[in-house]
């Protein structure tokens, strides 16, 4: 395993380094940002936010095994299973949009 290289090693003295005040721009808040649309051609993931679940192998599997089965994805289970709870509290169901991969044949 190789240690890191020291600055002092390469040559680099961070007294020489000076930050100048107002030489970096300044980013809006997220909530000053335009709101996204998908329908200008970018990929949804430029827009879209990430979100992580952890499951159980086991249960993964099954999942994997149901979408299979269904001749479709997780991510199409999982966002029919969250129309269904956003259904019963009495609200619309979440944004599509067109998945840049072609069907399964």
């Amino acid at each position: 395993m190789s240690k890191r290289p020291k600055l002092s090693s390469v040559g680099v003295d961070l007294g020489d380094l000076e930050a100048k005040p107002g030489s970096g721009g300044k980013v809006p808040a997220f909530h000053e940002q335009p709101s996204a649309s998908v329908a200008d051609g970018k990929h949804v993931k430029d827009k879209a936010v990430n979100m992580t679940v952890y499951l159980m192998p086991d249960d993964h599997k099954r999942l994997k095994m149901m979408a299979v089965s269904q001749d479709t994805t997780i991510q199409a289970l999982v966002m029919d299973g969250l129309d269904v709870l956003l259904e019963r509290n009495g609200q619309k169901p979440f944004t599509r949009w067109k998945p840049r991969k072609k069907p399964r044949s």
